[in-house]
């Protein structure tokens, strides 16, 4: 299977078995990682060092304490980063944003049902498995409680794999109804947690380390050609409102083949990028107060204000109405 995870995530694992008496280094059979994001481990190497600890201790919820331990330090940048925002819509932007950093594998998708927002993990790649999804679930929702409050849980979650011969540790962990041999992997809660403040916001730093990780993700060379005649192509599709990835390929003069290839090549994401596009757009045309949010939304190749309403507050953690009031004197 495809993708990696960083040795700072790995790092969880090694602590862990270590903390239950074994010998880490020996039951996995290699040396425990630096806390680097910068090493990369193949996923299929981390199934099989997931495999030799249930192994080692027959125990088929391990995971979940594994991903308990979670802190910034074993995100890296990214841990950093997020634990700087002001609020939990704030960092989870920055996890969908710099994902790839961590846990490059399935990549995750946000929506919206209702009042609730879903974060989603499909099989693009492949099914990464009961104790890797585990592991990961338990990590993302111990996060949130570490940045917001130890009282976050979901309202429900589901798993692609098949349902275990016990359920209740999982329900037990994320304190709701777990679902299993769903479509998606999926964590929902509710939306207005994404106005909830983090612990110790810092916006200096937090613009710091999100330039540190922006280079960390990239890994781009100073001038690009592609990536500026990409961006380029993805504002021109905005303003003709077909912002997707067919048509930008046209604008690109290749197949949309070819340039899914070239972004992985690169290590990008067109989701990713033209969110960044019409979040620094909708921000200059919040920016101008003769510019209603309809013809924002419109502006943005959304169909629905709604639709935009809910994508903006998903990447700065609140509405458009509201942003523009905070911002009202700021110059884009």
């Amino acid at each position: 299977m495809q993708g990696h995870i960083s040795g700072t995530y790995v790092r969880l694992l090694f602590e862990w078995l270590n903390e239950k008496g074994h010998h880490a280094e020996q039951v996995l059979q290699r040396p425990c990682p630096e806390l680097d994001e910068r090493i990369r481990i193949p996923f299929e190497e981390w199934r099989v060092m997931l495999e030799r600890t249930y192994q080692i201790t027959q125990d088929p919820f391990f995971g979940l304490e594994v991903g308990s331990r979670i802190t910034p330090r074993h995100l890296g940048v990214l841990g950093y980063v997020s634990y700087s925002c002001n609020t939990l819509g704030e960092a989870l932007l920055r996890l969908q944003r710099f994902e790839d950093l961590v846990h490059a594998v399935n990549d995750m998708k946000v929506n919206f049902d209702g009042d609730l927002i879903l974060l989603q993990w499909g099989a693009e790649l492949g099914v990464t498995g009961e104790f890797a999804d585990q592991t990961a679930q338990s990590v993302l929702v111990s996060y949130v409680r570490y940045l917001i409050s130890p009282d976050f849980s979901p309202v429900w979650m589901s798993f692609i794999n098949p349902t275990p011969s016990n359920v209740k540790p999982y329900e037990d962990f994320f304190r709701c109804p777990v679902k299993f041999e769903s479509n998606m992997t999926t964590m929902a809660f509710p939306a207005m947690w994404l106005a909830k403040p983090v612990a110790k916001p810092d916006p200096v730093l937090r613009d710091i380390l999100d330039r540190q990780a922006e280079s960390l993700l990239q890994q781009l060379p100073a001038n690009d050609a592609f990536v500026d005649a990409l961006r380029q192509a993805i504002h021109a599709a905005i303003h003709a409102a077909t912002p997707n990835l067919d048509i930008v390929a046209m604008r690109m003069h290749c197949s949309p083949r070819t340039l899914q290839r070239r972004l992985d090549e690169r290590g990008l994401k067109f989701q990713i990028l033209l969110d960044d596009a019409r979040l620094q757009l909708a921000k200059r045309y919040l920016s101008k107060a003769n510019t209603s949010l309809s013809e924002i939304a419109l502006l943005l190749g959304y169909a629905e204000q709604s639709a935009f309403n809910h994508a903006f507050k998903r990447w700065t953690g609140a509405t458009p109405k509201t942003w523009r009031e905070k911002n009202s004197s700021m110059v884009i």
